[in-house]
């Protein structure tokens, strides 16, 4: 298959998977200066960043002293990792209840930011926005079965798994972080604050990819297409005869001419 565009490439999967909500792009720039728009001149979160290019489909940049969620930021490398989370102080009484549970479970949130400060820029778009150069990172917000399609085209040729964020922290800089670091695919819990100011909705999981794999991910869905006729949503199998209660039942005298 031809090099696909930004433009197909989304259409394709918006329309194959029936998405709610755009395909949105991530890049990081450890230069701010080199951001092709400037930040807002307020403090917001990464996934209200997200949040705004999925559903409205505007693009926006951000700089870690504009910013509120630490861990956020620390997942996506623009601050080094604090304290108060590597020693497992920060989710206790929260999430954990220990400092120890608290510490391994922000050893298993995957921070870009644990190897020191790497970037001082982030910007985010829709994918097809990106139009003199490409995102780090692609982020798709979907729903479990939309997801189990996503796996299915990541391991068509490969049979490799996808791994999934089991803790549910700061799942979508972590999922950034991790796709951008380790050049995999993963699937992430959506955290309460991607819910709280993301409006990451109740079924949504979210699976983001480096950008790298999303031509072979588009190229893959097309060959299980041709396979199944429809990935989303999975048809019920209808072929069998139901029980019914008696008085809904066809009886041999309904049948009868009278």
């Amino acid at each position: 298959m031809a090099d696909l565009d930004k433009t197909t490439m989304v259409r394709r999967l918006t329309e194959v998977l029936r998405l709610d909500t755009g395909i949105v792009g991530v890049k990081l720039y450890k230069d701010r200066k080199d951001l092709p728009r400037r930040p807002y001149n307020w403090k917001i979160n990464i996934c209200q960043q997200v949040s705004a290019a999925r559903y409205q489909g505007r693009a926006s940049a951000g700089t870690p002293d504009l910013m509120v969620c630490a861990i956020g930021a620390a997942c996506t490398g623009l601050i080094k990792t604090p304290e108060r989370f590597t020693s497992g102080k920060a989710p206790l009484g929260r999430y954990v209840a220990d400092v120890e549970a608290g510490r391994r479970f922000m050893a298993n949130t995957y921070k870009v930011g644990d190897a020191g400060k790497v970037y001082d820029g982030i910007f985010v778009a829709p994918v097809e926005g990106f139009t003199k150069e490409d995102p780090d990172v692609v982020v798709i917000y979907a729903n479990p079965a939309q997801v189990m399609r996503l796996v299915h085209c990541c391991l068509h040729e490969t049979g490799e798994p996808v791994k999934a964020d089991t803790v549910a922290e700061a799942a979508l800089c972590s999922s950034i972080g991790f796709a951008l670091k380790e050049q995999k695919p993963i699937i992430g819990f959506p955290c309460a604050g991607d819910r709280t100011f993301g409006g990451t909705q109740k079924d949504e999981l979210v699976f983001a990819a480096p950008y790298s794999l999303l031509e072979t991910i588009v190229e893959n869905m097309e060959s299980l297409l041709m396979g199944h006729g429809q990935l989303y949503p999975v048809a019920p199998f209808n072929n069998y005869t139901p029980t019914m209660v008696p008085a809904y039942t066809m009886q041999p005298e309904d049948l009868e001419d009278k």
